[in-house]
């Protein structure tokens, strides 16, 4: 599916004056210096042609072409100088109003009819220094109590949370065990340059440098809900431009979601930052839209033995009682706005 925007100038009235046709008719009197000629050149009667022009004069309010009758060169047209201004000026707003619209189709119509969709990076390259561990790779147990695969794994937790109907996934890991779960997995990993946040969101952002917007997923946030990855995916497909962020009661947390206009922003960080950073300009933080979660767990990272023992407390009260989130083959059914 592809983006067709035809701009065209109306008078108060409504009726058109100036387009594509009359642009394309004035630029063949340009280049061959008649009327007659030019409308030949397009396939164009002569009376048409002389009628578009005298239109858009009397539209626009200007003369558009300076007639020449006989002579010794036989007579012809060219372009006034407002003929001129008016082509550059018409060329310039067709430029930018076709790159937005196509930006804004890229961005609305994500993962519809072909449009590339919106990817999502699981950043797993932490040092994990208040765990102690490589926390990515501790057991954890069954993502939900009717997955028959189960997750073995926080990070394996995790990605099953991962909507990838919804979205194209990527893991960044510099990791190599991390690495080798993901292959086992058939999930792509990239490996970032250096081992600071900022470089593993730069890797994430070059695997999707094509696309509408990206999501950023921690690697361990286990309990988020299909449906919650689905909601912040819609709401940057709706608002355009905004920087959208799961959230509870107001707190806003991750997964966060960026347009692809920010891209570059979020590739010229430095240091051991993420794209939150970003918010530190007020410009952008105004662009901040929460999604609400479905429960504050949600939110809930792991950076300690005791909140792996809070997530694993939390799974097996959900396997006791029959509850839990939808795996994420069945994430379709779970649609929030």
């Amino acid at each position: 599916m592809r983006a067709q925007i035809d701009l065209r100038l109306l008078d108060e009235d409504g009726a058109r004056v100036f387009g594509p046709g009359p642009r394309g008719l004035l630029r063949a009197v340009g280049a061959t210096h008649s009327l007659s000629a030019a409308a030949a050149q397009i396939g164009m009667s002569y009376s048409k042609a002389l009628r578009i022009v005298r239109n858009a004069e009397r539209g626009l309010g200007v003369r558009l072409l300076e007639r020449r009758i006989g002579g010794a060169d036989g007579g012809g047209s060219k372009l006034t100088p407002q003929a001129v201004d008016l082509l550059a000026r018409y060329d310039v707003w067709e430029r930018q109003v076709r790159a937005t619209g196509e930006a804004l189709m890229g961005s609305v119509f994500a993962g519809v009819a072909g449009v590339p969709r919106v990817g999502l990076v699981v950043m797993a390259s932490g040092e994990a220094r208040r765990f102690g561990a490589q926390k990515l790779l501790q057991p954890v147990g069954a993502s939900a109590p009717d997955d028959p695969n189960g997750a073995r794994t926080l990070l394996e937790l995790t990605l099953s949370r991962v909507p990838t109907d919804a979205v194209d996934l990527v893991v960044a890991s510099r990791w190599p065990e991390v690495q080798a779960l993901c292959e086992r997995l058939g999930v792509r990993c990239v490996t970032p340059a250096g081992p600071l946040q900022s470089d593993t969101l730069r890797a994430g952002l070059a695997a999707f440098a094509d696309r509408p917007g990206c999501v950023f997923l921690p690697g361990d946030q286990p309990l988020v809900e299909p449906g919650s990855i689905r909601a912040v995916v819609r709401r940057l497909a709706l608002s355009p431009g905004a920087i959208v962020r799961l959230g509870w009661q107001g707190r806003p947390g991750s997964p966060m979601a960026f347009p692809a206009e920010l891209f570059d922003a979020l590739a010229a960080l430095g240091g051991d930052v993420g794209g939150s950073a970003l918010l530190a300009r007020p410009e952008l933080a105004a662009r901040v839209e929460l999604v609400e979660a479905t429960r504050a767990e949600e939110l809930l990272d792991v950076d300690t033995p005791d909140a792996l023992d809070r997530v694993r407390g939390i799974l097996e009260s959900e396997a006791a009682s029959g509850a839990g989130a939808a795996p994420a083959s069945q994430a379709s059914d779970v649609e929030r706005g």
